[in-house]
């Protein structure tokens, strides 16, 4: 059977599928590795006070930022499994929140003091911020392949750059529990290279991953 006519069947059994299972699936492997992130935060990184820091306008800013990245990252993963369905305006909404955090952190900078402008954007933790979440999104990841490898997907590297994404962006979110900084320029600019990092080892790694 040539590929076209195996897409073009898989694409006629969707509608077989029951109503659901795909996102009940994803949704399984979001919280099975978030769970497993989540215990490496709090266990060997350590949660700051969160009953103090939830009463902080950046606690929330950092959580928004990042929960808004989750959910699209995940809307983008669901269509992605199926095939023949279309993205939506998921990917359009995840450049949007970027753009919009970005310009946050620019105009932080922009009205703060000169000499107060580096700390803002480095904090002090840059040099472990992107990585850390990068690794945190490992476990998420693991969890994702192994739920997309069942639902068929066809467009291998964008499926896995775009798991890749969710599990950077939960990432970053359980990251924050821990992370203390609080500047928008600084969450705007590591938080979002970490997440970068993730797909970028998404899109690299689903080609072969993902084969089934």
């Amino acid at each position: 059977m040539r590929t076209a006519d195996l897409i073009e069947l898989l694409a006629r059994d969707v509608s077989a599928t029951p109503p659901g299972v795909v996102s009940r699936r994803l949704l399984a492997a979001l919280v099975a590795g978030g769970l497993v992130t989540f215990a490496i935060v709090a266990l060997v990184l350590h949660c700051q006070p969160l009953a103090a820091a939830a009463q902080q306008s950046w606690f929330w800013m950092k959580a928004v930022y990042t929960g808004l990245l989750t959910v699209t990252g995940a809307l983008i993963v669901r269509r992605l499994s199926v095939p023949g369905s279309r993205l939506g305006t998921a990917p359009l909404a995840a450049v949007l929140v970027v753009l919009a955090m970005l310009a946050l952190g620019a105009g932080q900078i922009l009205s703060a003091a000169p000499a107060a402008r580096l700390t803002l954007w480095l904090g002090q933790t840059w040099k472990i911020c992107s990585p850390l979440i990068l690794l945190l999104a490992l476990p998420i990841y693991a969890c994702l392949v192994v739920a997309i490898r069942r639902l068929a997907p066809t467009r291998l590297a964008r499926t896995g750059a775009a798991a890749g994404f969710a599990a950077g962006a939960l990432a970053a979110t359980l990251y924050g529990l821990h992370c203390p900084e609080q500047a928008a320029a600084f969450v705007a600019t590591w938080y979002t290279l970490g997440i970068a990092a993730a797909t970028a080892v998404g899109a690299i790694s689903g080609r072969w991953l993902l084969r089934w």
